[in-house]
């Protein structure tokens, strides 16, 4: 019995990788990055153009969007007595404002931390 033949053996060439020649592992990653990190970048420059809106020139000097995570955006913070400040009398007032600026819901609460930048 004759063994079934492949289609590129059909072809009459030898049989292809799947995919394609092979590729160093780092250069595929390096591709994929930089398809993947225009979209980051934008999503970055939004809220730190949200939060430049909601906080104003000055603490927005001051401080900084560092994280976005499940919905709780972390902000550095430059000097405690900021920090004290917009944690015990602002942090509410600026997470409406900032939602005003970003309203597509991915924020749900502020956090700030003590930062260095």
């Amino acid at each position: 019995m004759e063994a079934a033949s492949s289609p590129s053996d059909r072809r009459g060439g030898p049989p292809e990788a799947r995919g394609g020649s092979p590729e160093l592992l780092g250069d595929i990653l390096r591709r994929v990055m930089r398809d993947v990190r225009p979209a980051r970048g934008r999503r970055r420059d939004a809220i730190l153009r949200a939060w430049e809106g909601a906080a104003g020139p000055e603490i927005a000097a001051l401080t900084r969007p560092a994280t976005l995570r499940q919905g709780v955006l972390t902000i550095e913070v430059r000097s405690a007595g900021l920090l004290h400040e917009l944690r015990g009398f602002r942090q509410q007032e600026l997470l409406d404002r900032f939602l005003e600026a970003a309203p597509e819901g991915r924020v749900r609460e502020l956090r700030f931390r003590l930062g260095v930048f």
